[in-house]
C-alpha cells in the first residue's frame, strides 16, 4: 500500500512536470526574449562569472560594469540566481542559456514544491490543482516574459518549499529555503518572510527544528544582508526615485479572472458548509490567511490604494504589481482548499472548471512579444551598471562615467609610465617607471574594501575627484603597484556569521544523535 500511495505521489508530480511545458516551452526558442530586465541580468551575470573566477568570494565588485571602472552591485541587490547559474554554466553551456535553463527550473521546481507543500494538507487530486495555480498565476508568466525578474522568479521557488519544510518541520529544508529566498530578490523577501512565520504560528508548527532552521536560514544569508543594509549609506540609493509607482497599477487581467474566482468561491463555501466540513475547519486559519493575503494583494496592485503607495511602502517594493507575487501562494492555497471539501461529481466539474479558468487566466501571457538572438561575448562587454538609475554608485562620484577611459592607469603629475598591466576584479597590479615624484589615477571607483601598495608597503587612497576613482602618490623609481580588494571588517563578521550557519547545519544530526541517546 505504501509503495502504491509513493507511485501515486510520482505520477502526480510527474503530471504537474508535463503540466509546466506550456509555461517555458517559449524558453526552448534560440535566443533570448525582449523584457523589462532579462537582458541586464544577463550581463550582471557575465560580470559576476568573470569576479568569482578572479577568485572574489562572496562576490561583491563586478569590474565589467560602468563602463570598466567597477560596480558593487552583488554587494546589494540578490545574487543568488548568479550562485546559482554558475554550475549551469561550468557544465558548459552560455550565459544566455544557463540563465534560461535557471528559469525553466524555476517554473518546473515551483511547481513541484507547490504540489509537495500541498500534499501535506490535502490529497493528490486536490495538490495537483494547487501547483497548477502556482505556476499559471498570471503574475507569475509576467514575471518571466514581460519583466524577466530572474531574481523574483528564483525566490518564488523556495517559498512553497519552506511551507513543506514547517509542516514536516525538517530542519534542514526549513533553512536552506529561507537561505535562497533571501539571497534570491530582496522585496520578494520582505514579502513572503512574514507570511511564511504567520503560516507557522497558524499551524502550530514553531517548535524548536522550525525555529532553529528559520533562524539558520537569515544566518547564512548574513554575508549579503548585513553589507546591503549596512553599507547602503555609502550609495546614492536613499537619495534616487527609482519609479512612480502610481504609474504601475494593474487590471483585472494581471490579477487573473481565476484569482477572483477562488476568493469568492472559497468564501461562499466557508460560509455555507462550515457547520459540517471537518477539512473545512482543519484549515480555517490558513484559509483565513491566505484569503487575506489575496485581499490585500488585490487592493494594493489597483489604484484605489494609490493613498498607500505614497508612503514608505514604495521604498521597499516599487512597483504595485509586485505585491501580487504574494496570488501565487494563495491561489495555491484557494485551489487546494476548495477541490478538498467537495466530492463526487461536484469536485470533477469544479477542478476542470479551475483548470480552464487558470489557462484562461494565463493565456495572454504565455510568450514573449520579441526574441533576439545575441551572442555570449556581446553581454560580456556591455558596460551599463545593470540598475535603473545607476542608484547604487558611490556618493562620493559625482561625475557618472559615461565612456571607457582610454588607460586604467594615469599619470596626474610627473612623468611616469604603467607597465605589466594585470587587472583582475579584487587585485590590479603593475610596475610603475617614473623618474619624479608621481601621481597616479586608477581608473576603478573606490569602494570601501579597497587597498594600495607600493612595494608591499600600504599607502593612502584618495578618492575625492569628481569621477571618485582611486589616485594614490609614489616616489621616484621604479615601483610594484598592487590595489587589492579585500573584505572590510563588517563583512568579515557576516561571513562569520554566514560560516557558523554552515558548522550549525553541519552539526545538526549529532545534535540529534546525542539527544536521541540521552
Amino acid at each position: 500500500m505504501l509503495l502504491l500511495k509513493q507511485s501515486k505521489n510520482v505520477l502526480h508530480i510527474i503530471a504537474v512536470g508535463i503540466f509546466s511545458i506550456p509555461a517555458i516551452f517559449s524558453l526552448l526558442r534560440p535566443g533570448f526574449f525582449t523584457s523589462d530586465d532579462g537582458v541586464w541580468m544577463i550581463i550582471r551575470f557575465t560580470a559576476f562569472y568573470s569576479s568569482l573566477a578572479d577568485g572574489q568570494l562572496p562576490v561583491r565588485f563586478l569590474k565589467g560594469l560602468n563602463f570598466g571602472y567597477g560596480y558593487p552591485v552583488a554587494n546589494f541587490l540578490y545574487p543568488g540566481f548568479m550562485y546559482i547559474a554558475t554550475p549551469i554554466h561550468l557544465l558548459g553551456f552560455g550565459f544566455v542559456d544557463s540563465i534560461k535553463i535557471l528559469l525553466i527550473l524555476s517554473f518546473i521546481l515551483s511547481g513541484i514544491f507547490s504540489f509537495l507543500w500541498l500534499k501535506t494538507l490535502f490529497g493528490n487530486l486536490s495538490a495537483f490543482l494547487g501547483a497548477t495555480l502556482y505556476i499559471y498565476t498570471p503574475y507569475h508568466l509576467f514575471d518571466l516574459y514581460k519583466r524577466g525578474s530572474v531574481g523574483e522568479l528564483l525566490a518564488m521557488v523556495f517559498v512553497p518549499l519552506a511551507l513543506y519544510g514547517i509542516e514536516k518541520k525538517n530542519y534542514y529544508v526549513v533553512s536552506i529555503s529561507i537561505f535562497f529566498i533571501v539571497v534570491s530578490h530582496n522585496s520578494m523577501a520582505l514579502l513572503f518572510l512574514p507570511m511564511i512565520l504567520i503560516y507557522a504560528f497558524i499551524r502550530r508548527k514553531i517548535n524548536v527544528k522550525n525555529v532553529y532552521g528559520i533562524i539558520t536560514g537569515i544566518m547564512l544569508s548574513s554575508f549579503f544582508i548585513l553589507p546591503a543594509v549596512f553599507e547602503l549609506g555609502y550609495t546614492y540609493f536613499s537619495k534616487t526615485s527609482i519609479s512612480n509607482p502610481l504609474e504601475y497599477f494593474v487590471g483585472v487581467d494581471l490579477i487573473g479572472i481565476v484569482s477572483i474566482v477562488l476568493v469568492i468561491v472559497a468564501s461562499l463555501l466557508c460560509l455555507l458548509r462550515s457547520g459540517n466540513s471537518h477539512k473545512i475547519k482543519t484549515h480555517k486559519g490558513l484559509f483565513i490567511l491566505f484569503l487575506l493575503v489575496s485581499l490585500i494583494s488585490i487592493f494594493l496592485s489597483v489604484p484605489v490604494s494609490e493613498f498607500v503607495w505614497k508612503t514608505g511602502v514604495s521604498a521597499f517594493l516599487q512597483f504595485p504589481f509586485r505585491i501580487l507575487a504574494l496570488l501565487l501562494v494563495s491561489n495555491a492555497f484557494m485551489g487546494g482548499y476548495i477541490l478538498d471539501s467537495l466530492k463526487g461529481k461536484t469536485r470533477i466539474m469544479v477542478f476542470v472548471l479551475l483548470l480552464f479558468l487558470t489557462f484562461y487566466s494565463a493565456i495572454k501571457f504565455l510568450s514573449p512579444t520579441e526574441f533576439t538572438n545575441i551572442q555570449d561575448s556581446v553581454y560580456a562587454t556591455n558596460p551599463a551598471t545593470t540598475t535603473v538609475k545607476n542608484e547604487y554608485m558611490p556618493i562620493w562620484v559625482s561625475e557618472f562615467p559615461v565612456k571607457q577611459y582610454e588607460s586604467k592607469v594615469e599619470v596626474l603629475d610627473g612623468v611616469g609610465v604603467a607597465q605589466n598591466l594585470v587587472e583582475k576584479s579584487n587585485n590590479i597590479n603593475f610596475v610603475m617607471k617614473n623618474n619624479t615624484k608621481t601621481t597616479i589615477q586608477l581608473n576603478t571607483i573606490y569602494y570601501p574594501g579597497w587597498k594600495a601598495y607600493v612595494n608591499n608597503e600600504e599607502v593612502n587612497i584618495k578618492y575625492d575627484n569628481p569621477n571618485g576613482v582611486m589616485e594614490i602618490s609614489i616616489p621616484s623609481g621604479e615601483q610594484n603597484i598592487k590595489f587589492i580588494f579585500s573584505e572590510t571588517p563588517l563583512r568579515i563578521f557576516a561571513n562569520s556569521v554566514s560560516l557558523l550557519a554552515v558548522l550549525m547545519l553541519m552539526s545538526y544530526p549529532f545534535l540529534r544523535f546525542i539527544k536521541l541517546k540521552k
